[in-house]
């Protein structure tokens, strides 16, 4: 009998058998019938098939051969017996027919009472082993494995143990079967056995599944009778991918319980393995069903779980998962000292998720489990390559390890090993990780509460500091050498996570608190000129705490002397952090320190600290006089020291409000710029009229101890009107006299001509010079009225551009110099809405009516 020369052609043939087949059963022709099989059944023997259409040609034949196995069931004993039947077939002139007969009529034969089971059984397999070509021989025991499938299902404990050695046995067989496919053939065709291979796994693995079936929870019988064989093969079989399978099968079939009380053995038996086989993929796979275990028990506690597995007879020893598999590690070091990081890698991050779901609070077991990679590192005695970047990344920031970012941070500062495995990556993935240690930190809301803590913390962070350090190039705030873009400004957004740590840091002891920040400003030092990212946030903290203080004399005055000594140390450490950022920075953020100095000085007068409120002006005022040197930069610094020095109330005692704001005023009048001048004198004025701050509890009309000096408040607008009638430009001169008159209106409202000195007679000067002024730049207004583009000039001086088109305003910090610019009609529009106010207000304060706007159109 011959086969078929390709696989359609042999579904053909078989499809066409299987038809005379029934035929011939239909008309009771048995020997005829078995004829038929046995050619179909020769379709089986081709050596061209691959292993997809050797198996797609077997699920055919099994079809076919099921509807002969019925007919033998149906037909016994009243047309023939099958212990006839079963000695008949045996005369087929080619084996693999004959057998796969024998196994039909066998497995037939099995489901009569009188048949001799475990004899049958035990020859079906003996027979089997005259088939050894691998494909034929795999399928040929997966056919009888099906066939015999439900005689394997009993309670009684000899049976189980026999049917357990048969299923065994076969398996044994299939193994070597399928291990000897790979040396078939060619060496160069090796690569495409292996996939053929991987391709029929499935039928070796059928055995251990119904082994798994047969055994179901009787425990001591799985770990006596059937690991230690199974596990003796996959040793003994030296093949890597049938290892790897069998290895995985195993810990994928059988019940979790029953790897817990096997988990020596089967760590044991990676130690046995190829050199060559992942024995990091066993492991893991044992790990996912052990952490899958603690899911399926709804996170028993420690006493519940030990329970039910001494329940199972599973030794106290064998309860300590972690300890076995450290136990393990420690052997796979030993024995297998050519183990590459890569390879260690895995199973170390794979041990440390299993310990973090059924330890979850043990710090110790992480430590040694990092302590461990970091020795292996060492033993390298180089900086880990960064090709092994992502390996150390999934170990030092494993999802399960920040899952629990309270638990992430006890690592960070109580595991050495942890810092000493960090220390020893490359920077770049150092500085990868220090980002997402500060995100999993800072997003939680921890605090810091103990230096060593925080020494921990920095110590981690430290790369980042230091390539701040090389890499300072961003500029967070303007200076002399940033020039005056101010699409140049940015923000480090590194070395703004960094600045965070200093805002976790908190202790209910002042004293405490305040030796953090010390700390933290210690570090950031390291920083170099990134110290200006840095910096602030200790200062600010620092004011935090002075204010803590403050509260604390409120709360409990008998600790009123102790407090004050501590607000006292606190500003001289403020004042020491500002000159450490001076000094580091080499001036390189000068706006930002004179800032600095002016909110620390504020803060110091409104706890009454008049003396250190002087010190910390005095301290801006330098700062001014030696190194502001751009015109804008000195315009805005005065106008923020006007603002400070107007609020403050602790200076007036001893003249030390006189003398900051006439020295404020006079660096006002020294602008480079005449309007600048202009607005700085005019600005100053407000220094010399204090007015009600509501928080404080004052009330105009019933508080009497305002600073107000009207002679100077008039010297200062007359100055400014001197400058900006100065001004060669009119536009600017017209604009800055009715910026000046709007002065006047506010201090004529907020106080009588005798105080103010600014009366109606100096008011009606100021209104009739202004429209002089005016005469000639009505003219030039009128030119340009059909332009339709509208200007208006900030109070800092820049013009700002409104489109007739849309309502998109660009602001310049020059005049304009485009065609059409109708910048005359500025002043004149400003100085009408002046006078509109003027008259409105006529309506509701006698004293304006003394004041004469003319026409306002």
């Amino acid at each position: 009998m011959s086969y078929a020369e390709n696989i359609e052609q042999a579904i053909s043939n078989c499809r066409q058998q299987t038809v005379l087949m029934q035929r011939c059963l239909s008309q009771g022709k048995l020997m005829d019938a078995l004829k038929h099989t046995s050619i179909m059944l020769t379709e089986l023997r081709s050596p061209t098939l691959s292993p997809k259409q050797y198996y797609e040609l077997y699920i055919l034949i099994y079809d076919s051969l099921s509807i002969l196995s019925s007919y033998f069931v149906e037909c016994h004993p009243k047309k023939h017996h099958l212990a006839d039947l079963y000695e008949l077939v045996q005369y087929a002139g080619n084996i693999l027919p004959r057998l796969y007969l024998m196994i039909t009529v066998g497995s037939s034969y099995l489901q009569s009472s009188d048949a001799p089971r475990e004899e049958i059984l035990k020859d079906m397999i003996e027979m089997c082993k005259g088939v050894q070509n691998p494909i034929r021989g795999l399928f040929l025991r997966y056919y009888l494995s099906q066939r015999t499938k439900p005689f394997f299902e009993t309670e009684d404990p000899e049976a189980k143990r026999a049917n357990i050695s048969l299923i065994v046995a076969n398996f044994i067989e299939m193994n070597k079967l399928w291990v000897r496919l790979q040396h078939q053939g060619p060496l160069r065709e090796r690569e495409q056995r292996t996939r053929e291979r991987k391709e029929l796994k499935i039928l070796v693995g059928t055995n251990l599944v119904r082994l798994s079936q047969i055994v179901e929870s009787d425990f001591a019988m799985y770990r006596d009778e059937i690991l230690p064989l199974v596990l003796e093969q996959v040793v003994q079989c030296r093949d890597i991918v049938s290892q790897e399978y069998l290895l995985d099968v195993i810990c994928q079939v059988f019940p979790d319980e029953f790897h817990l009380g096997t988990l020596s053995e089967l760590l044991s038996t990676t130690l046995k393995l190829s050199p060559a086989a992942p024995v990091n993929e066993v492991v893991l796979t044992l790990v996912e069903r052990l952490n899958g275990y603690i899911d399926r028990q709804e996170h028993p506690g420690p006493d519940e779980l030990a329970k039910k597995l001494e329940s199972l007879d599973i030794s106290s020893e064998s309860q300590n998962v972690f300890f076995v598999f450290w136990k393990f590690l420690n052997q796979l070091n030993e024995e297998r000292p050519d183990l590459s990081l890569q390879e260690f890698a895995p199973i170390i991050k794979g041990i440390l998720k299993l310990t973090l779901r059924w330890y979850p609070d043990n710090l110790s077991n992480v430590d040694v489990l990092l302590k461990f990679m970091y020795e292996k590192c060492k033993e390298s005695g180089q900086t880990v390559p960064e090709d092994y970047d992502y390996l150390f990344q999934e170990l030092l920031l494993a999802n399960d390890l920040r899952h629990d970012p309270r638990f992430f941070y006890q690592v960070l500062t109580k595991c050495e090993s942890y810092q000493k495995l960090f220390r020893v990556q490359n920077k770049g993935l150092q500085k990868f990780c220090v980002n997402e240690i500060l995100d999993a930190i800072t997003h939680a809301d921890l605090r810091i509460s103990s230096e060593t803590e925080l020494q921990k913390i920095l110590g981690v962070c430290e790369v980042m500091i230091e390539v701040g350090a090389e890499k300072a190039s961003s500029s967070l705030i303007l200076d002399e050498d940033d020039g005056t873009d101010a699409e140049k400004w940015s923000l480090n957004a590194d070395q703004e996570k960094l600045a965070k740590i200093a805002h976790l840091c908190y202790n209910k002891s002042i004293e405490k608190h305040t030796e953090l920040l010390i700390a933290c400003r210690e570090w950031f030092q390291k920083g170099d000129k990134n110290a200006k990212y840095l910096y602030p946030a200790v200062i600010c903290n620092i004011w935090k705490l002075i204010r803590k203080c403050q509260l604390m004399i409120k709360r409990k005055p008998q600790r009123r002397e102790k407090m004050s000594t501590t607000i006292k140390q606190l500003f001289k450490l403020a004042s020491r952090t500002i000159n450490e950022l001076y000094n580091t920075c080499e001036g390189g953020c000068l706006d930002l320190l004179y800032k600095l100095n002016l909110q620390t000085a504020s803060l110091a007068d409104q706890l009454e600290l008049g003396d250190i409120a002087y010190d910390f002006f005095s301290q801006a005022f330098t700062i001014f006089e030696e190194s502001l040197s751009d015109s804008r930069t000195q315009f805005q610094a005065i106008v923020n020291m006007a603002q400070t020095l107007q609020k403050t109330r602790s200076l007036y005692a001893e003249s030390s409000y006189d003398t900051l704001i006439t020295r404020c005023t006079l660096h006002g009048s020294k602008l480079l710029k005449k309007q600048d001048q202009c607005r700085a004198v005019y600005t100053c004025s407000h220094l010399w009229w204090a007015t009600e701050i509501s928080l404080l509890g004052e009330e105009e009309g019933v508080t009497d101890n305002f600073f107000r000096e009207g002679k100077r408040v008039l010297e200062c607008l007359q100055r400014s009107l001197r400058v900006a009638d100065s001004i060669m430009d009119n536009v600017q001169s017209c604009q800055l006299m009715v910026e000046i008159l709007n002065r006047c209106c506010y201090y004529f409202v907020h106080g009588d001509e005798n105080s103010t000195h600014v009366g109606t007679k100096y008011i009606n000067g100021l209104i009739e010079l202004i429209k002089t002024n005016l005469k000639s730049l009505k003219m030039e207004a009128n030119q340009g009225e059909d332009s339709g583009e509208r200007f208006f000039i900030g109070t800092d001086g820049s013009y700002i551009h409104q489109s007739p088109v849309n309502s998109v305003s660009a602001v310049y910090n020059k005049p304009p110099t485009s065609k059409g610019n109708n910048l005359a009609s500025v002043p004149i529009e400003f100085f009408q809405r002046t006078l509109q106010y003027i008259e409105d207000q006529k309506d509701v304060d006698e004293r304006f009516k003394a004041i004469s706007v003319g026409s306002t159109s």
